[in-house]
């Protein structure tokens, strides 16, 4: 029954890199495998299939790039197995980043000070608009890449960005990872501790950064919000406070149930959830938006 299951996924999985837009310009293989993905990840930091192909110009199907921003201690390869490969193989121009590396973390990013990474992924959206020869990209950030993302807006302006989608982004309030960080914070000497081993960890458990980034305003007019959001969140809880943004005509939230109320997928699974990628799809490209598959994401 297992294998039977498999090959469904599976052949709902295809159906959403031949069914989301223009016609496929590539086939870079796709891994939707959740677990696989971010264990290999962690033992390779390099740009994942698909992504970061300098030669390539945007079409007039799909005139701006899309740059992944990956998760608090995952890499661009461990987030964007399925994403990134996904989106080439529909003609985008993708690129991803790993950002937030320390000098011992080894190939998980994320790390460092959420000011700093943020930095970084100006000079990256730089380095895209030059190559690709356009004014402005859209940005897909799950988790921390949605704090990063705005933050990035924020500190650096919305000059080159239409588009923002966030994947159970870190955006309004801390997480309290189910309960955990909660009881955490409360451990004499824990947020030392924190600081000093993940600075972006401990800045996303304090409310200081989360103040700073959404005052005056969480979101700027020019850009184009989507939130995605999963029920069965265990980190980025609670998940509508965490992760939707102020209403508002440019932006919209959605949760993965709404559209497949079965479907498990937790926080670590998101990337890899057939509804996701598609709900992301669509947030890219709503002219061409298309029916969202049920499928069964890694429920952790």
């Amino acid at each position: 029954m297992g294998r039977v299951v498999a090959v469904v996924t599976l052949i709902v999985a295809t159906t959403i890199v031949i069914g989301s837009g223009p016609a496929a310009a590539a086939t870079y293989p796709v891994n939707w495998d959740a677990l696989s993905a971010y264990a290999s990840g962690q033992l390779n930091a390099s740009p994942p299939p698909g992504a970061n192909n300098w030669s390539c110009r945007p079409s007039a199907a799909h005139p701006e790039p899309v740059i992944l921003v990956h998760g608090i201690t995952e890499n661009q390869n461990a987030n964007w197995q399925a994403l990134a490969p996904i989106l080439a193989n529909n003609g985008y121009c993708v690129y991803t980043i790993t950002y937030g590396r320390l000098w011992y973390t080894a190939n998980a990013g994320g790390i460092g000070y959420t000011g700093n990474s943020a930095g970084e992924l100006n000079d990256f959206v730089n380095q895209v608009v030059s190559s690709t020869r356009v004014s402005r990209v859209k940005l897909v950030g799950y988790s921390e890449g949605g704090f990063i993302s705005r933050l990035y807006m924020k500190n650096y302006g919305t000059t080159h960005v239409s588009t923002f989608v966030g994947i159970s982004p870190v955006s309004m309030t801390p997480p309290t990872i189910s309960g955990l960080l909660t009881i955490l914070n409360m451990v004499p000497g824990w947020q030392t501790i924190e600081l000093l081993g993940c600075p972006a960890c401990y800045e996303l458990s304090t409310w200081p950064a989360f103040n700073a980034l959404n005052s005056p305003q969480a979101t700027f007019p020019s850009v184009t919000y989507t939130n995605i959001i999963t029920t069965r969140d265990e980190v980025a809880t609670p998940a509508e406070a965490v992760s939707y943004l102020p209403a508002g005509p440019n932006v919209t939230n959605q949760a993965v149930q709404t559209f497949c109320p079965n479907d498990p997928v937790g926080h670590v699974g998101m990337p890899y959830d057939v509804t996701t990628v598609q709900l992301v799809l669509n947030a890219l490209d709503p002219q061409h938006s298309q029916p969202v598959p049920c499928g069964s994401g890694l429920p952790l």
